[in-house]
């Protein structure tokens, strides 16, 4: 049996205020073959893409990768007025800048393997409009993935356009238990 052959691509956003580097990575059974960079373009916040070093400041311990879901939170929040606020603590319950603008971005980091359900945002649900794969060790050294990595987790970015401040929720199955994951922050 053929192992499939998945390609991610973090999708450019058509706005000029919000976009990124474009990468395309080949992953077989979890590990990845190559990243290829697409193209580059102007971040609407310095910190594009987001400083994943931050995560060692959590302390988390993971003893084992590529298991059921281990850590899963909102990461950071960004909006076309303020940009990123990347530095939101587990369990904290409203972000501490003041966002709105045309568009909300929140970026949820999941390490470990599940299936991420829809994120809920002023009245509107949607799924995730980009993906990052994760390698390393949470807490001790979480990347980008390269090649030859084993995939150990995600970061997810959702998308919303039109309400500027209200409670974001999302959650995520597990591969194994405990089986459900969530996390939620209020937007201001």
């Amino acid at each position: 049996m053929t192992l499939k052959t998945t390609l991610l691509s973090t999708i450019l956003l058509s706005t000029s205020t919000f976009s990124g580097l474009a990468l395309a990575a080949d992953v077989e059974a979890g590990v990845v073959k190559s990243v290829v960079s697409i193209s580059e373009y102007d971040s609407f916040a310095a910190n594009h893409p987001l400083d994943l070093s931050q995560l060692s400041i959590h302390k988390q311990t993971v003893k084992a990768a590529a298991s059921g879901i281990q850590y899963f939170e909102v990461y950071a929040v960004g909006s076309t007025n303020k940009g990123f606020e990347d530095d939101i603590l587990p369990n904290q319950t409203t972000t501490n800048e003041d966002h709105g603008g045309s568009q909300i971005r929140v970026a949820v980091i999941q390490y470990g393997y599940g299936n991420i359900n829809n994120a809920t945002f002023g009245g509107q649900s949607k799924s995730f409009t980009e993906s990052v794969y994760l390698c390393g060790t949470l807490g001790v050294d979480v990347h980008n993935c390269n090649p030859g990595e084993t995939v150990t987790g995600w970061l997810y970015y959702f998308d919303f356009y039109g309400p500027q401040q209200g409670s974001f929720s999302v959650s995520s199955n597990s591969t194994s238990s405990p089986s459900y994951w969530s996390d939620s922050i209020y937007i201001q």
